[in-house]
């Protein structure tokens, strides 16, 4: 097992380029002053001000509350608003693997601390045709090297195994699998509000509010609040995710890259809910052949259960321009993916007979290298953004980093 020790610098081959000439820019009068303000309440933003606050450093944390009406909402989302994230070790991402790996400490210490619990094991499942890989999440012989790295136990199944280890499914003949047993899954609204409420314990304080403007001045920072007010501080993260750029609280972007993904959530009737693994199945060897991603039945905040799932339209889902941030959390994500997910869980789990499906638009923040931006802009502020598709997995850990 690897014992190699990452540091901000050598994960963030991600922050290469950023230099002293990006600066922060707004105006108001400030009020009281804290040695560090996280701009962003999401996984990152949440765990960076657990972790500051627990050091005792003094810290604030500002973000918005999940709003009520997504349709009507005009101010910044999140990608957190929901009950379920795969976690997952089984990756030939070698950074992103060792950043989830070292976060479940983070995880089980923030559970303990809070008597909330949000993390638990769950076995993993990726299937394919036999004569199928990539360079991505196929790449069996890379998910192999790096999982003897960091010890991630996995096992290969061929037909009869998949079907012997799985009688619940029917995957087309021809078919591999991957079963990584010791996965997980992450609920990310409970999540964040088990690491702010650790950080509140020891004495971080926590402001629902969004961010106009950042004002450099000669001492400190101003932080300009949405609600007129303003607080002052040191240093600042940024940690706000997708809205990082369009929230023109840097003189100069971020280069990222944001795609919206529509999750699916599809109805479990009655109470009989399939026994399954988080799975994704990729129908065929062509660059556009189908996949369906779909997690174990979940309970969701109106008191029922549904299967998570998903397919790969994220790829044709690009956003164009901060403008197109707000419409997409607004919408209802790729219409047909509802009607897609569900025929493939049929044809996937024939015993399941799936009820209403709904869309649950999502986003996912790229970079150029695939690994996070964890640095600092200047000698006052740092960013922890880009979690290219990791984000809740990691999140822990960056946060400690960052």
């Amino acid at each position: 097992m690897s014992t190699q020790k990452f540091t901000r610098r050598s994960v963030l081959a991600g922050a290469a380029g950023l230099t002293a000439s990006l600066v922060v820019r707004g105006s108001a009068g400030a009020s009281k002053r804290h040695r560090f303000a996280v701009v962003g309440r999401g996984p990152m933003g949440a765990a960076a001000a657990r972790h500051l606050a627990t050091a005792g450093e003094d810290v604030v944390v500002v973000g918005p509350e999940e709003p009520e009406d997504w349709s009507q909402h005009e101010g910044a989302f999140a990608s957190h608003y929901d009950e379920g994230r795969q976690f997952e070790l089984a990756s030939s991402e070698k950074v992103l693997v060792r950043l989830a790996k070292d976060s479940v400490r983070g995880f089980q210490e923030v559970e303990k601390a809070t008597g909330i619990a949000f993390f638990r094991r769950h076995s993993n499942l990726r299937v394919g045709p036999a004569g199928f890989s990539d360079d991505h999440y196929y790449n069996w012989d890379g998910i192999d090297a790096v999982g003897r790295e960091f010890g991630v136990e996995t096992v290969h199944l061929d037909d009869q195994g998949l079907s012997e280890k799985f009688p619940q499914f029917r995957f087309e003949s021809g078919s591999r699998g991957l079963v990584e047993p010791n996965g997980g899954v992450i609920n990310p609204r409970r999540m964040v509000k088990a690491q702010l409420r650790a950080a509140e314990a020891n004495r971080a304080t926590v402001i629902s509010d969004e961010v106009l403007a950042l004002n450099r001045r000669s001492g400190d920072i101003e932080v300009v609040l949405k609600n007129g007010k303003s607080i002052s501080a040191d240093q600042v993260l940024i940690a706000a995710g997708a809205f990082t750029n369009s929230a023109k609280l840097l003189e100069r972007r971020l280069v990222m890259y944001l795609y919206g993904v529509t999750a699916v959530l599809v109805e479990v009737p009655g109470e009989s809910r399939p026994d399954m693994p988080t799975f994704t199945c990729r129908f065929g060897s062509e660059e556009k052949s189908p996949v369906c991603f779909a997690m174990p039945p979940l309970q969701y905040p109106d008191g029922r259960w549904y299967i998570k799932g998903a397919t790969a339209s994220s790829v044709d889902s690009p956003i164009a321009g901060d403008d197109g941030i707000g419409p997409w959390f607004r919408g209802k994500g790729v219409g047909e993916d509802p009607k897609l997910v569900v025929g493939m869980l049929r044809k996937l789990l024939p015993g399941f007979e799936p009820g209403k499906a709904r869309a649950l638009p999502c986003m996912v923040s790229y970079t150029p290298t695939g690994n996070p931006y964890i640095d600092r802009i200047d000698e006052r502020v740092g960013v922890a953004v880009g979690g290219n598709a990791w984000g809740v997995m990691t999140s822990d850990e960056i946060g400690r980093m960052a």
